[in-house]
């Protein structure tokens, strides 16, 4: 008795292909969205870790250091910047110790504190701004159409630095 030859027809062959691109083309969305998401979270944690440097600076330098943002107005990248003591008021602002570049693409500011800033004293306490106003920087991403996040990356009092991601995704 023969066997008859293994293998598939070109019409199961198709079946499958056809299979394989419906699950493709159902799951591109979500992939693209979980790319957003991933993207957001990562500049979210960059500017968690800058301020989280600076509050360590300060307390290494028992000096104030303040994070400025600096919004990407027509430029490709947010610029966050850590500077040591305070100059006086006339003084420009002196050169960044640190600088951060976010890509303009991947976030948008909703909220900054006021001046842009937030600094923190020689024990590691947030200094400015000053209470009851919070030391809350939300972004929002993406950028450009689709469903949008907000993160808010809050500094309390104490100078404690924390990611606040939403309960649910878009």
């Amino acid at each position: 008795m023969r066997l008859p030859h293994g293998g598939f027809s070109l019409v199961e062959l198709l079946v499958v292909v056809a299979i394989l691109g419906l699950v493709a083309a159902a799951a591109t969305p979500w992939l693209v969205r979980l790319g957003r998401r991933t993207r957001l979270r990562a500049a979210a944690a960059e500017i968690q870790s800058t301020l989280l440097a600076a509050r360590m600076r300060a307390v290494k330098r028992n000096q104030p250091a303040s994070v400025y943002v600096v919004p990407a107005g027509s430029g490709s990248a947010h610029e966050i910047d850590t500077i040591e003591a305070e100059p006086p008021s006339p003084t420009p602002t002196p050169n960044p110790v640190n600088r951060v570049l976010v890509a303009a693409s991947t976030i948008r500011f909703v909220s900054l504190p006021p001046n842009q800033k937030i600094t923190f004293d020689g024990n590691g306490r947030r200094l400015g701004p000053p209470p009851p106003t919070p030391g809350d920087i939300v972004v929002e991403g993406p950028v450009g159409g689709g469903a949008t996040n907000q993160i808010t990356i809050r500094t309390s009092l104490t100078g404690r630095v924390e990611v606040v991601t939403p309960a649910v995704w878009q």
